[in-house]
């Protein structure tokens, strides 16, 4: 009987914990004289109650006798107990890091959410004052600050002054008493005496363009005359008539600028005479055998990105990061045109048929026609969506192609506006440089995951992409290099990141040879017209090295 009535008690005194009906708990707990063994106090009692309801994230305002949520606060200040259960799981790893589950109490939680969130929970906050109780951190006030309005820019001709120009450093009219006088305090103690500079009419001087001839006696012969040995080994050679085979070493180098050299181009249909231009601003004319300087060019107040001869070579085009573009006659070195224009050109060359017009690529997404004997604007071509960085004519210069930063490539047709051919893949990267082959209907493009693609320039084709045909091995990733084409179109070459030149078959897509020119990024390659296996680049050091 002894154990039937206390099974009773137990299993009474757990449904009443289980309902959580501390009241009745309480009125056992006064009236538990009779019972054989020790039962806590109904403070003790009281306290576990709170503690169990708190836990098990329950709360009762009967119950509990809870008038406020004040005093809940209070009351856990007095308890001490853990906010975070960890259950005894094993910590389970992932690529992510490691994790292991845990129970949080649910009423606290919600507590310092809405402290932290809200602001108007329990603990008496308001506005910047706010500090939340255990481990909650302070809440970041979401009252407005006082809005402080930034001074005038003030006039560019003025130098001091109330009115002087700040630019965009002008300080806020709240700050500049605060700051006045500190400034003040520390020019005195340095002893800083400006002196200002004399008013001029324009504070930037115009660049004046000069051409010197180092040839020997001017107006003695022409630069166009052609050495006495190719008068007499190409009298009657065509460019592509020979067989071209690919070179064995480097024949010969020399210094041609300070730093990098942007561009790289032999004489067309002759091949004796050999232009390049610098990072320094200048372009020159050096001579094939002989591998002298005939004539420099002064060209551009900053560094010269690309040049190109007219069809004929007695006139070349430059243009520069000076925003500039020029026409220069190739034997006197005097400047025939400049034009400007409003954002950084990439590249610039005649048009086909058309000496008196040109055609550049801008950085502001554009290509500019313009007609230079009459200073006209031909054309404007915008339907790029990044720099426009090559232009290169194919089908006989009635069509070009565009390539862009935006991963594209456009046909158009002369004077359109809009292109024929839109060239775009997802998995398809940007091509700096694009070549059209000499003999048959493609051209190809220097792909930046160091791949070379080739494309069909005819219409019937739908300009798609040769799949059967790339040209693999260099390393051209996150730079512009050229490619080149032997006259005969059998092989094709292009520079390396690492100071290589590649050579491929054109009918195999094999990889003939490979020759280790310098040291640093070759960039810039060309082919002879009328030697059977010439070839000339450079790049980052500033040398041109010829292989024969």
């Amino acid at each position: 009987m002894k154990n039937l009535a206390l099974n009773q008690v137990f299993f009474f005194f757990l449904f009443l914990i289980l309902t959580s009906r501390p009241r009745q708990i309480l009125f056992f707990l006064n009236n538990r004289s009779f019972l054989p063994f020790h039962f806590p106090s109904a403070s003790e009692a009281l306290e576990s109650c709170k503690l169990m309801s708190l836990e098990l994230g329950y709360t009762s305002e009967s119950d509990c006798e809870h008038e406020n949520e004040n005093e809940v606060i209070k009351e856990n200040k007095e308890v001490t107990q853990p906010s975070v259960i960890t259950l005894a799981t094993p910590k389970v790893k992932s690529l992510s890091g490691t994790f292991q589950e845990e129970v949080i109490s649910t009423r606290k939680f919600e507590l310092n959410r809405r402290k932290f969130f809200n602001g108007t929970g329990i603990g008496g906050i308001d506005g910047r004052k706010r500090k939340l109780s255990n481990d909650v951190d302070l809440a970041t006030s979401k009252d407005k600050l006082p809005e402080s309005k930034r001074k005038a820019k003030g006039d560019v001709s003025v130098l001091e002054g109330q009115d002087k120009f700040v630019g965009s450093w002008g300080t806020d009219e709240s700050s500049e008493n605060e700051s006045e006088g500190d400034c003040t305090a520390k020019l005195e103690s340095e002893n800083m005496n400006l002196a200002l500079p004399e008013e001029t009419p324009e504070q930037f001087t115009e660049f004046t363009e000069s051409s010197t001839f180092y040839g020997g006696i001017p107006n003695k012969s022409s630069i166009f005359d052609l050495p006495q040995d190719y008068q007499i080994r190409f009298a009657t050679t065509v460019p592509g008539q020979k067989e071209y085979y690919v070179p064995k070493k480097v024949a010969s180098s020399f210094k041609a600028h300070k730093s990098t050299v942007t561009s790289l181009q032999f004489f067309p249909n002759m091949g004796h005479l050999i232009l390049s231009s610098g990072s320094d601003g200048i372009i020159k004319l050096w001579s094939t055998t002989k591998q002298k300087l005939i004539r420099d060019y002064v060209a551009h107040a900053k560094a010269v990105k690309y040049v190109s001869f007219s069809e004929d070579g007695h006139y070349f085009i430059s243009c520069s990061y000076d925003k500039t573009i020029k026409i220069w006659e190739t034997e006197t070195g005097n400047m025939r045109y400049k034009h400007k224009v409003k954002s950084n050109p990439n590249m610039c060359t005649f048009v086909p048929g058309k000496e008196h017009e040109f055609m550049a690529a801008l950085d502001n997404c554009t290509v500019v026609h313009v007609n230079w004997h009459t200073g006209e604007l031909v054309q404007l071509y915008e339907h790029h969506e990044r720099p426009v960085l090559w232009i290169e004519f194919i089908n006989n210069g009635t069509q070009f192609v565009t390539s862009s930063d935006d991963r594209t490539l456009k046909i158009w047709d002369l004077q359109i506006n809009m292109p024929i051919k839109y060239i775009a893949d997802p998995r398809q990267h940007a091509m700096p440089v694009v070549k059209a082959h000499p003999t048959f209907p493609f051209f190809v493009g220097q792909s930046m995951d160091n791949q070379v693609l080739v494309y069909s320039t005819r219409q019937k084709d739908k300009f798609k992409k040769n799949n059967n045909k790339s040209f693999k091995g260099h390393n051209t990733a996150g730079y512009s290099i050229r490619l080149g084409f032997t006259p005969d179109g059998k092989t094709l070459m292009s520079g390396d990141s690492t100071g290589y030149c590649y050579f491929w078959d054109w009918k195999t897509c094999k990889l003939v040879k490979k020759i280790k020119v310098a040291n640093n990024v070759l960039t810039n390659i060309d082919v002879h017209p009328l030697e059977t296996s010439m070839v000339v680049l450079a790049g980052y050091d500033g040398d041109i090295y010829i292989l024969n």
